[in-house]
């Protein structure tokens, strides 16, 4: 084995006492086109190997994210198998890459990293997404070969990126005044270190899982002893696109009470081979970094956490500045070494959880964002988990197995990978634990939904029987050799849990024959991500209500889908400047007019026009109002828009927003119509006051909508009034985000309608006295709508007595049983398709004569498209 290094700092301090905040928790779409490549591309593999090709692909660009071929058929390329790893990806790339988004392998991607023979005999080659040789934020893929062959490719990436412009009209200057306006406002930090800005393309959806526009972006890290954050400022027009901690931690909450600082690294007091200290900590430290690294080594053949023997850096007792507390009851990685508050480096699985990080961060690198933040914080449980099991530290009774944290000076466990809701966390995708909020909430819920891979591993490795599923367990060192070769294999920077449903199976499939893996084991493996639902859809946008409801046909009484001809709109500024970009702004943005932009492209729903609201960094408030009134009918009417929103906010605290109201007075005075919406996205919370915004303290829509939904209000109560409606955008002193998009504006009705049928067979036509005759009436309803008390009438002829009749439905269809004398019944339900067919008896008279004449009829109250059938 070679000689780790390991040094312990400690970090000699002032105890100050209290309680703490830090281990606790503190795309663009494609068109058809795009759709056709893909296809094309997969149908051109699949004929290459000769048998099916796997794939998964992005509900948000269309692009494949995971291909896998057969077992035993993989894709051949046109390399030789002597050539380099990057040439046979290449070459595979340059016939099947528009699966991809990759048109041209040669200017679209750069190597990112090579693995060369891993233990499976296999290759890797991660590729860096490139656009005019600016890098795609979380735009890589990685192809992986048995020599010219190709068994798997996973991919994050983005389509359509020729209207990108990747000249900067905002200066690097100007990119770092927006940064450290950030991290004043959001994490009072005025001293941080800021990283050289370097331009990225940037799409939010990579890495959110939702439609988000495409820009480009400054890229920014802040660090300090406690800080490291990644900051996209637009670098088109200024604003500050996403922000989030990249400082792997675990944080609890409690009251800042004290201050107090210190500096890292501290002073040396253990290094490598070095006896034992009389302090506890620093021993702690010393101890499970080392059996950290001996896991990594011993079951993965991995020498330090990048690979390469890097020394292990721990620095114990450490305190941070104000306002966090000390004590400081946390332990985080930091970029290059791990740090402990006191007592946390006691904790083997803590210990091991940290230095987990630092592996994730030399291998899949995944963000600390939403769904990859996520799967982040559950692969340092579980090798922390998986560490503590199997080494001789720490408590390992089984009353805390699968406990992460048990060990913690003064609070014990925080986590159960067993049973994560215990601790409030899901325990799969579609528990009411599962966090949905965007960064500002713990980055999007890292150390909540961990919860959901930490559970697939629990259930993989002792097994159970959970959500409809019954896994048998395989066993720690399997398990953890496949959830290895996954974090180090399969996943991506941006990698969220359908990435991951496919990369665990995909890592369990190559090492069949290895460490006892079997065909059988994966078949359990799947099972324990089938019952967490980690291939479920996540954090899904509110759902767009119908129109109208089944079987009611619409009228429109206004629809504008916002076309550059469009009149019916005019904007104002009730405070500071007008956030609504017309198309000359729009233009200035690199906008929609002439050639489209795509940042404007994407943001509508119809044609390549939309409203945009952009919530900027300024006390602001303004509108876009309809400069016509509409007509409101008795009975009301109904009001729905797409839109698609992200206002600036953070834990608890909703900065900016935007409304919707009406005016009954051709826009003379104007009301909230918040109250009036009854399906889709509704207002998630109260504008935050102190920050100057002229919404605070109203309800708005706020945070964010996760692409675009709909909203629909019922106009009932401002029926028989003329009515005009308004979108209204308020903003704060500080800090920005993407904004308001509106499209596709409509008032209109809904009104059922049925179209009824009547027939009527076997009457006589010629009297024959002292005969029997029958009729036999059928009524039916061919929709679209569902007709109930129907009416259906006929008055038999004089000439004929003793009428009795029968009814009896289908397709759902009712009736009354049976009845004497004429029909005259309104108790016929009708749902379109159903009928009811009457069977109607009667005697003519002895003195009849000449011929019977009578009608049937159906009627209801609904609206009938074709009233000539309704009489027979």
């Amino acid at each position: 084995m070679p000689s780790r290094k390991i040094s312990i700092f400690a970090l000699m301090v002032a105890w100050c006492g209290g309680g703490g905040d830090a281990l606790f928790p503190a795309l663009s779409q494609a068109g058809p086109a795009t759709k056709a490549a893909v296809q094309n591309a997969r149908q051109r593999m699949e004929a290459a190997a000769g048998a099916p090709v796997k794939m998964t692909a992005s509900p948000q660009t269309d692009l494949a994210t995971f291909l896998a071929a057969s077992p035993g058929k993989p894709i051949p390329t046109a390399a030789s198998p002597a050539a380099n790893p990057e040439v046979r990806a290449r070459q595979f790339l340059r016939s099947y890459g528009p699966a991809f988004g990759i048109t041209d392998a040669a200017q679209q991607i750069r190597v990112q990293r090579l693995r060369e023979l891993d233990e499976v005999g296999m290759d890797h080659v991660r590729f860096q997404q490139l656009h005019r040789g600016v890098p795609v934020t979380g735009g890589e893929l990685t192809v992986h070969l048995r020599g010219a062959q190709v068994t798997a490719i996973n991919a994050k990436t983005l389509p359509d990126l020729d209207a990108v412009d990747t000249t900067p009209t905002v200066t690097p200057q100007q990119a770092l005044v927006a940064a450290q306006g950030v991290l004043a406002k959001h994490l009072n930090v005025t001293d941080a270190t800021l990283s050289t800005p370097r331009l990225e393309v940037f799409n939010r959806g990579l890495l959110a899982e939702w439609q988000a526009p495409t820009r480009l972006a400054w890229f920014i890290e802040a660090t300090k002893i406690d800080v490291r954050e990644f900051i996209w400022v637009d670098a088109r027009q200024g604003g500050v696109l996403l922000h989030f901690s990249q400082l792997t931690d675990a944080k609890t909450r409690s009251i800042y009470d004290t201050n107090s600082s210190s500096t890292l690294p501290g002073t040396l007091v253990r290094s490598e081979g070095g006896a034992a200290t009389v302090d506890l900590d620093v021993n702690a430290a010393y101890d499970f970094s080392g059996h950290t690294y001996d896991y990594f080594f011993t079951q993965h053949g991995r020498d330090s956490y990048n690979g390469a023997g890097a020394p292990l850096i721990s620095t114990v007792d450490f305190c941070p500045g104000a306002p966090d507390p000390c004590p400081y009851p946390n332990a985080f990685w930091n970029g290059t070494q791990m740090v402990y508050g006191a007592g946390f480096s006691r904790a083997d699985d803590v210990d091991a959880h940290e230095l987990t990080h630092a592996v994730t961060e030399h291998s899949a690198n995944l963000f600390y964002y939403m769904q990859s933040g996520a799967l982040n914080e559950s692969f340092s449980d579980i090798f922390g988990e998986t560490v503590d099991l199997t080494n001789t530290g720490g408590t390992d009774t089984a009353g805390v197995r699968w406990q992460i944290g048990e060990d913690l000076p003064g609070i014990g466990a925080i986590r159960n990978m067993m049973t994560p809701t215990l601790f409030s966390d899901p325990g799969k995708v579609g528990d009411a634990q599962f966090v949905c909020a965007t960064p500002g909430t713990d980055a999007g819920g890292v150390h909540t939904n961990s919860g959901v891979p930490n559970h697939a591993y629990a259930l993989m490795v002792d097994g159970g029987t959970y959500n409809n599923q019954t896994v048998t367990g395989i066993g720690l060192t399997k398990a953890g050799k496949i959830q290895y070769r996954t974090l180090t294999t399969y996943l991506l920077s941006g990698s969220g849990f359908l990435d991951n449903y496919n990369a665990v199976q995909q890592a369990c499939s190559d090492l069949i024959g290895t460490a006892g893996i079997t065909a059988g084991d994966c078949v359990e493996v799947k099972k324990a991500l089938d019952a967490v639902e980690m291939a479920n859809t996540v954090c899904a946008r509110p759902a767009t209500p119908a129109l109208c409801p089944v079987g009611q046909v619409r009228t429109d009484l206004f629809f504008d889908n916002l076309a550059p001809t469009s009149t019916n709109w005019t904007t104002a500024t009730l405070t500071g400047s007008n956030h609504w970009l017309d198309d000359a702004l729009h233009t200035a943005f690199g906008g929609c007019s002439g050639t489209p932009d795509i940042f404007c492209a994407i943001s509508a729903t119809s044609g390549q026009h939309a409203f945009w609201g952009y919530n900027r960094p300024t006390i602001a408030d303004s509108t876009v109002a309809m400069s016509v009134n509409v007509a409101i009918p008795v009975g009301g009417a109904r009001m729905q828009f797409n839109h698609s929103y992200g206002f600036e906010e953070e834990p608890g605290v909703n900065y900016d927003g935007g409304v919707i109201e009406y005016s009954t007075n051709s826009g003379g005075t104007w009301t909230d119509a918040g109250s009036l919406i009854t399906a889709g996205a509704v207002y998630g919370g109260a504008v935050q006051s102190g920050f100057g915004n002229p919404l605070a303290n109203r309800n708005a829509f706020v945070r964010e909508s996760f692409g675009y939904t709909a909203s629909q209000l019922n106009l009932t109560s401002l029926a028989g009034q003329n009515a005009r409606f308004r979108f209204r955008i308020g903003t704060d002193s500080s800090a920005d985000d993407y904004g308001w998009f509106i499209d596709d504006v409509r008032v209109y009705t809904c009104t059922a309608q049925a179209d009824l049928a009547i027939t009527k067979t076997d009457g006589a036509t010629n009297e024959v006295p002292g005969t029997t005759v029958t009729y036999t009436i059928a009524a039916s309803n061919v929709g679209p709508s569902n007709v109930t008390g129907a009416t259906v009438a006929d008055t038999f002829p004089a000439e004929v007595t003793g009428c009795s009749w029968t009814c009896a439905g289908a397709g759902s269809g009712t009736c009354p049983a049976s009845g004497s004398g004429n029909i005259n019944t309104s108790a016929v339900n009708l749902p379109s398709g159903g009928s009811a067919t009457f069977t109607a008896t009667c005697t003519i008279s002895a003195s009849a004569t000449g011929s019977l004449v009578n009608t049937a009829t159906v009627s209801s109250g609904v609206t009938d498209p074709t009233p000539g059938n309704n009489s027979a």
